[in-house]
């Protein structure tokens, strides 16, 4: 049962019967319901007119100061009946005295038996409240019929201080041949009905379904590593062709992830790699023949340098792989931007010297933004390692803080057009980079990563002509 209300198609279905039966109960209901308020008022109208019969003979009688024979109101009872060609009427007139609250029935007609016909005090109660209206209400008595009764209740007027009082009554039974034939045939017709509709509806979902059907087994068959496989649109409904174009399009960024994982996994092996092989090579010279105290120094510095270069890359491999931009948010406060700047050139300017290179401020001015210190002065220092390595010689890096830009410019190796778009991934190196200096590709990736968090933009700009690299960043 528990796979069955798994099941999509079953409980569409199970959901349109339900919706269904309630809209065609609800309106049978109301075709049912709307006909026994018909009946009842067309009862209501044929006793009112009884009633009004008998009451117009009456005020006829009171008018011309006739004396009131009630023997001859009583054959009158039976009368209406006659004249109005009624099957069953039940007819009464009572007098009620208020003060002890005690009817008296004057005439009765011959359909009542000797029975009488229901007054309570909340009726006696809206006559004295409006004796112009005829009052109705439904009683049981038994004896005189198996189904309910009908009354009408009429004020005719007053005599010898006595409120008299005419009582009309019909049986009356609210499931009528036409109604219950009315029953039966709303029960047929609507039943054949909901099960035309619920076939149909299981024939389209059948088809939709299969369609889906379709598209699970094609998805299952997709590689992540095939980058041209897609899964074809149906033509046939839009939200599935919908469906099948969003799938496309996470599949497409899946692919695009793969692929630079991939390629963020062969780069750091290469990089991680070079540095163990110069180790491995300066080792191996070493253990060749005994050598003398310098030559070991040597062999030393080299493997210590190229141990300080691996321990960099794996250092900003663990940054890159291990940092979110909601890592980085979470520490986030208050930074002077001009301080960090000033702090990171006062690091730099030995390096620089050790070029030929001189750094200059050309503008400072203050700037507070929302970030972490030292990642901020991680974007700073790069940049600024980034602008001394790549200078020329004896020339000099300009730097300028103003409004909300940060600015470095220097006269160095250009980068080629077609590299420019790829600066900022991981492990890139330009052609011309990768001669003029060592690097791991990895300090404007880090960069990237951090301003992003920071929702800033950096952008490099080259002036062809005068060899002139501008690096801007937009906070």
């Amino acid at each position: 049962m528990k796979m069955l209300f798994k099941n999509l198609r079953f409980r569409l279905l199970l959901a349109l019967f339900v919706i269904l039966f309630a809209f065609f109960y609800g309106f049978g209901w109301s075709v049912v319901y709307t006909m026994k308020k018909s009946q009842e008022r067309s009862l209501e109208a044929s006793l009112k007119a009884y009633a009004k019969d008998l009451q117009h003979d009456y005020l006829e009688r009171n008018v011309k100061g006739q004396i009131i024979d009630f023997e001859e109101l009583k054959e009158e009872l039976d009368e209406v009946k006659e004249e109005f060609d009624i099957p069953v009427l039940y007819a009464q007139l009572l007098s009620y005295k208020i003060a002890s609250q005690n009817p008296t029935i004057i005439a009765q007609s011959r359909d009542l038996k000797g029975e009488s016909l229901k007054l309570t005090s909340k009726l006696i109660e809206n006559i004295l409240n409006d004796p112009s209206q005829i009052y109705f209400a439904e009683t049981r008595n038994e004896t005189l019929s198996k189904h309910k009764i009908y009354i009408g209740t009429l004020f005719l007027g007053m005599h010898d201080n006595q409120m008299l009082l005419l009582q009309c009554a019909m049986p009356y039974d609210k499931r009528t041949p036409e109604i219950e034939k009315m029953e039966e045939t709303l029960w047929i017709g609507l039943s054949i009905l909901l099960a035309l509709v619920l076939f149909l509806a299981s024939l389209l979902l059948s088809t939709s379904l299969k369609n889906v059907q379709k598209v699970t087994d094609k998805a299952k068959k997709l590689s992540i590593q095939d980058n041209y496989m897609k899964i074809s649109k149906t033509h046939i409904a839009h939200e599935i062709d919908d469906l099948i174009e969003t799938f496309n399009t996470l599949l497409e960024h899946l692919q695009y992830a793969y692929a630079q994982v991939k390629e963020f996994g062969q780069n750091a092996s290469h990089e991680l790699k070079t540095p163990l092989t110069i180790m491995q090579g300066e080792i191996e010279i070493g253990l060749k023949k005994e050598r003398s105290t310098q030559e070991y120094q040597h062999i030393l510095h080299k493997v210590a340098k190229e141990v300080t270069h691996l321990h960099e890359v794996i250092e900003k491999i663990l940054f890159l792989s291990s940092s979110s931009k909601n890592d980085l948010m979470r520490h986030f406060s208050e930074v002077y931007v001009d301080e960090i700047l000033m702090e990171s050139i006062t690091e730099k300017k030995e390096k620089a010297q050790t070029r030929g290179i001189t750094l200059v401020v050309d503008a400072l001015e203050p700037l507070s933004i929302q970030s972490n210190a030292l990642l901020l002065k991680m974007v700073v220092n790069n940049l600024i390692d980034n602008a001394i390595k790549y200078a020329l010689g004896n020339s000099s890096v300009h730097l300028a803080l103003h409004g909300k830009e940060l600015r470095i410019v220097n006269k160095g190796t250009l980068i080629d057009d077609t590299e420019l778009e790829h600066i900022f991934e991981p492990f890139y190196r330009g052609k011309r980079a990768k001669k003029h200096a060592q690097g791991s590709g990895l300090g404007l990736a880090i960069v990237k990563n951090i301003l992003d968090a920071h929702h800033a933009h950096i952008t490099l700009t080259q002036e062809k002509k005068t060899n002139t690299i501008i690096l801007t960043v937009q906070f």
